[in-house]
């Protein structure tokens, strides 16, 4: 890879970065912001609802709808209307307000990545373009790892509403640094919302994407909710949970590299039985030592949620494998519904977190999510017997 083409594939993974770190933001800050906006933590949660619903249902049509326009200008707009909203965050202390601007982020980010995405393969060529995306992505996993604990000491020291000015400023240096440094680029070659929703008539794949909801959903029924859960039910110290979101972040790294070795190596159901079942093992020890240990011991609950970190991970490659393995011939348009699955998934698991909390406590938790992670599992393991791939017909 040239270094030109290096460059503008890093430039690219800066605004998956920044997106991911708004998305993945409120989960280290949640106690913090609730507090600020002077509303309940599980209304605050809902803030990642609807940034999630929001991407998953629109994202797509307005990809759509800028798909005849150049992708570096769609890409460099999408980021400073990401930037502008994420930094005007700082001027605002009503929840409702604070919502609007969260709608506004979810369509610009969303929109900002997929427009990466295209361009990261367009720039690479098609003998790189696998490499190329792959490092776009990894924007994402670099924003959980360094802007969730990063976030939290940011509000800790200067108030939460310095986190989205940041977010915001680091959104203009990148909307900045690719309008120079990339190409004026054609327009992305789009797939019709016609032929995507056709493919949702298919059984296998509308469960196919349903594992992923139900698997996403299992992960940020306890993940959205996690600082105030450390902090409540786990007893760990305030000063210790930044360094805990800290490496929850890098396990996540580690569990997506493992994931990616072991499907190539394993096949991807053998990969994902292995991961789910123990993601529900761990989540069920973690909610044994929150019921049965007095003295709540630091390490044991950071170690704990680190092998769950690893093996949540996991599961990512190879479940972006296995749907695109439903249909080879129309992968790209399975890829793009899985992410929306994804979306969904984290819509729907932070909705239900809220209620479980509402309901029965933080302590619910990682048991709420067993279950769900459980479900997945067992309909994958249903759809696995019945499976009869057929060709697209959309």
């Amino acid at each position: 890879m040239q270094s030109n083409e290096r460059g503008q594939i890093l430039t690219l993974t800066l605004a998956t970065f920044v997106a991911g770190a708004n998305e993945y933001i409120l989960a280290g800050t949640l106690d913090l912001v609730s507090k600020g906006l002077n509303v309940s933590v599980e209304a605050t949660g809902q803030l990642i609802t609807i940034y999630a619903l929001v991407y998953g249902l629109c994202v797509p049509i307005m990809v759509a709808m800028t798909s005849q326009i150049g992708r570096r200008k769609v890409l460099v707009t999408a980021m400073w209307l990401y930037a502008i909203t994420s930094g005007l965050c700082f001027l605002v202390n009503d929840y409702w307000v604070f919502l609007a601007f969260r709608v506004l982020q979810a369509l610009s980010g969303g929109v900002a990545v997929v427009s990466a995405l295209s361009t990261a393969a367009t720039v690479a060529g098609p003998e790189r373009q696998g490499r190329a995306i792959a490092t776009v992505i990894m924007g994402f996993t670099a924003s959980l790892i360094i802007a969730v604990p990063a976030g939290r000491e940011i509000s800790l020291y200067l108030g939460w509403h310095a986190v989205f000015l940041v977010i915001g400023v680091l959104g203009l240096f990148a909307a900045v640094v690719q309008q120079i440094a990339l190409p004026p680029l054609p327009p992305a070659a789009s797939v019709p919302l016609s032929q995507q929703m056709a493919m949702l008539k298919r059984p296998a794949i509308i469960g196919g994407l349903l594992v992923t909801m139900l698997w996403m959903g299992g992960y940020v029924i306890t993940y959205s909710y996690l600082t105030p859960y450390l902090a409540d039910v786990q007893r760990v110290p305030n000063s210790a949970i930044s360094s805990i979101l800290l490496l929850f972040g890098v396990a996540s790294l580690i569990g997506s590299r493992i994931g990616g070795a072991n499907t190539d190596r394993f096949g991807h159901h053998a990969t994902l039985k292995i991961s789910k079942a123990l993601q529900i093992l761990l989540l069920l020890t973690l909610a044994v030592v929150a019921a049965t240990v007095n003295q709540h011991i630091t390490i044991i609950v950071a170690v704990v949620l680190v092998l769950w970190s690893v093996a949540a991970w996991a599961s990512g490659p190879a479940q972006q494998v296995r749907v695109a393995a439903l249909d080879p011939n129309a992968s790209g348009v399975l890829v793009g519904l899985n992410q929306s699955a994804m979306q969904f998934g984290i819509a729907a698991g932070t909705a239900m977190g809220g209620v479980i909390t509402s309901g029965f406590g933080l302590k619910a938790l990682p048991w709420s999510s067993a279950v769900v992670v459980a479900i997945a599992l067992l309909l994958m393991a249903v759809l696995h017997k019945t499976r009869a791939p057929k060709p697209c017909t959309a």
